[in-house]
């Protein structure tokens, strides 16, 4: 399944590493770094295997490639046509010159970037207690978490300065919240002040409303439209100082107190 609108950076893009590389389509190192038993094995220290195995899918594929500047990695059960796992990421690095606040001694950020991640169990079902959210075929594994400290785990091992995510839904954002945060302050205050308005609704109700569009921006009620951007999870010193600085929480708060929304009839 691919994305259901083109993210909108907050950044400028100063280099997208990988698309520099001359690399065939079907790369034999993921990442640059990794072959497939390399790879097979990070997989398995992660837990992602074990995982997977107590799902019942312990025979498992790996099929890797380099697509338009992304290497993307895909988990299949032997013989089964849909991926368990599908992710998509890059190296890149990025112009911080458009945020406000601007970063003291922060001008670009290396990071690994996430674009993709699906996982999903094409064998479950969906629940009243799990229900489909936006965006999803089938409900997802539960096995998030191992695989994203894994990501961090390499990102930190190669001097990055944060993993990039890009929800693509509110539930995404949502989800990943407790680890990330939005670079950009208003797009945290916005995301703040979607979640204070919408708080009684479930995060599976809530971001299904957003993407029907029955949800209006105060006071004029025009309908508003949730756009993907970066969240970060900091690595460097920097990083974490301007997203724990007084003006980054002066600067989201400002935007959170300042807007309103709401389900529309």
């Amino acid at each position: 399944m691919k994305p259901k609108r083109d993210a909108r950076r907050d950044f400028l893009d100063l280099t997208a590493l990988d698309l520099a590389e001359d690399e065939p389509r079907e790369s034999p190192l993921f990442l640059r770094r990794f072959d497939g038993p390399g790879l097979e094995r990070e997989l398995k220290d992660a837990g992602l295997f074990a995982g997977l195995a107590a799902r019942g899918y312990a025979d498992l594929v790996l099929r890797t490639a380099f697509e338009s500047g992304e290497h993307r990695l895909r988990v299949l059960a032997r013989g089964e046509p849909e991926a368990l796992v599908d992710l998509r990421l890059s190296e890149e690095s990025l112009l911080t010159s458009r945020l406000s606040p601007r970063p003291a001694g922060l001008d670009t950020l290396s990071v690994l970037s996430i674009h993709w991640l699906e996982m999903q169990d094409p064998r479950a079902s969906f629940t009243p207690e799990r229900p489909q959210l936006p965006g999803q075929r089938h409900p997802g594994l539960r096995l998030t978490r191992p695989l994203m400290l894994r990501i961090h785990a390499w990102a930190a091992a190669w001097g990055k300065d944060a993993v990039l995510n890009v929800p693509e839904y509110f539930h995404n954002a949502v989800f990943y919240s407790s680890v990330y945060r939005f670079v950009s302050p208003a797009r945290q205050g916005r995301f703040e002040a979607l979640r204070r308005d919408l708080g009684a609704l479930h995060v599976a109700a809530a971001s299904a409303a957003l993407d029907a569009g029955r949800v209006a921006e105060e006071p004029d009620g025009r309908p508003f439209t949730w756009e993907a951007a970066e969240m970060a999870t900091p690595l460097t010193e920097p990083l974490r100082r301007y997203l724990g600085s007084v003006e980054w929480a002066r600067a989201a708060a400002a935007v959170r107190d300042g807007v309103r929304f709401r389900l529309r009839d």
